[in-house]
């Protein structure tokens, strides 16, 4: 091994080692690989390596969570690394050629995002990485504590926005949370004598949040519970036994409205026994899939007239029509359905259609799963910053590209408009408000166009109304 890779995996190791101290120890963009030129790490005169990490869904379907066929780890992968492909087909950029590594790890077993951490940061040497969405902010925090400029397409605590090297699609957790809480109490939906439960899991991102959303909820003087569910461990069985303990622990404090911090694939339990409780429900964009299509989607019935506050869009108007496209979600949608031409047996994407999904509407149209939005942001981005940095390219003059770029488009949310400059890690400009909304399979369309204001017959998110409200 090369003396300068020695150093390099030396560094990730012991910035890995500091996360107990705290992220922002590590990865100063000003230190580099030596006292001259910059990081160099994953970049030779002819290549860029990139780091993609996609889930290992077998994990999920031996869980007994149903995942549609088409919805693999390959797919998911290339809808990243196709990109990258048309990049060098068409020469490289700046005369070199971007070559994807692709990671991946067990969402059941989220110690196995661990192993992600290990392969972005010493088992490979890689110039950049990128996750659409799903990795625990635990390991984002590992990553980008060794200096890796990082891409994620869902929520991380400040710590690790503080690093300097993350680039996120949403606001950081506190942020977010703050927004939800203050949107929930502004509108009325969270009153001054409200008894208010949290329930949340226990990775850094729920921590942040909880304790974000309680001292603004405490400030309003609101009484608070909180109910924290184990979700490092990973057992989707015990994860939701835990959630429908909540119930009776919010009951037992009398309880009246419920702030719900909790992913999906943890909160079921709660959801299957919170009948009989009027309670209102606010739920905070501070974890994977909260508030998108697919997480929509695969809420219990009785979260349907939850509002969550989120830079996610829909592909509804409030009053149940379907959302023209902005110019770049028509580019997105294109260029996804090219990758995917062979695999839905020749449908068309469509919107709101859940990640992976094949389906035949009520009026005998056969539509497939919505392109995803996050990997084409990236796509966008990247290749814009890497264009800027030009052929001298390190670590550091790219990530001064990105925060460089100005206004940028954002698909599928913040109103279509995000941004970068010096000191903004995150993409989205705004949040508005989501109601959680039944149209059961066979649902009628009705005369807009929709299903009970859903773009197709799934339970779905509808704004709440057209309002989107800038983030501070």
């Amino acid at each position: 091994m090369r003396r300068s890779s020695i150093v390099r995996t030396l560094g990730a190791i012991t910035c890995a080692m500091l996360l107990t101290v705290g992220a922002a120890a590590c990865g100063s963009s000003s230190d580099g690989e030596s006292s001259g030129g910059g990081n160099t790490i994953g970049v030779t005169d002819t290549t860029i390596k990139i780091g993609v990490a996609v889930s290992d869904l077998d994990g999920l379907r031996a869980a007994g969570i149903a995942l549609a066929p088409a919805l693999t780890t390959q797919n998911l992968s290339k809808r990243l690394t196709s990109y990258f492909d048309a990049w060098n087909a068409a020469g490289g950029i700046n005369g070199r050629k971007v070559e994807g590594v692709v990671l991946t790890w067990d969402p059941v077993k989220p110690a196995t995002g661990q192993k992600v951490c290990d392969d972005a940061t010493i088992n490979n040497e890689l110039f950049a990485f990128i996750n659409a969405n799903g990795l625990g902010a635990k390991y984002i925090e590992c990553i980008v504590a060794a200096g890796v400029p990082s891409f994620f397409g869902d929520v991380a605590p400040q710590s690790a926005h503080d690093t300097g090297w993350l680039t996120s699609t949403k606001a950081p957790v506190e942020t977010n949370a703050a927004a939800g809480i203050k949107a929930a109490i502004d509108s009325g939906r969270i009153s001054k004598s409200a008894v208010v439960g949290i329930l949340a899991g226990n990775g850094p991102e729920h921590i942040a949040a909880t304790a974000t959303a309680k001292a603004a909820l405490e400030a309003n003087g609101n009484k608070v519970t909180v109910a924290q569910i184990n979700t490092l461990q990973g057992d989707p069985g015990i994860q939701n036994t835990e959630s429908a303990a909540a119930v009776n622990t919010f009951k037992a404090a009398n309880v009246t409205d419920v702030v719900v911090a909790l992913q999906f694939t943890a909160s079921g339990g709660f959801w299957d026994n919170v009948a009989g409780n009027k309670w209102n429900f606010s739920i905070l964009d501070v974890a994977s899939s909260m508030c998108s299509a697919y997480g929509g989607k695969s809420l219990k019935a009785a979260a349907v007239g939850s509002v969550c506050f989120t830079s996610d869009g829909d592909s509804t108007t409030s009053d149940g029509k379907l959302r023209p496209e902005t110019d770049f979600e028509k580019q997105c949608r294109a260029t996804y359905d090219a990758l995917v031409v062979n695999d839905f047996a020749g449908a068309k994407s469509y919107a709101g259609v859940p990640s992976g999904e094949t389906r035949t509407l009520p009026d005998g149209m056969k539509v497939s799963s919505d392109y995803p939005p996050n990997e084409c942001m990236f796509a966008d981005i990247i290749k814009k910053a890497l264009e800027k940095a030009g052929k001298n390219l390190t670590r550091e003059s790219f990530m001064k590209a990105v925060r460089g770029l100005g206004d940028l488009p954002y698909a599928l949310g913040s109103d279509g408009k995000g941004s970068q400059a010096t000191g903004k890690t995150y993409l989205a400009l705004y949040v508005h408000a989501d109601k959680l909304t039944a149209a059961p399979t066979g649902t009628a369309k009705n005369a807009n166009g929709t299903y009970n204001n859903c773009p197709v017959d799934i339970q779905c998110w509808v704004p709440v109304d057209s309002k989107w409200f800038p983030i501070k």
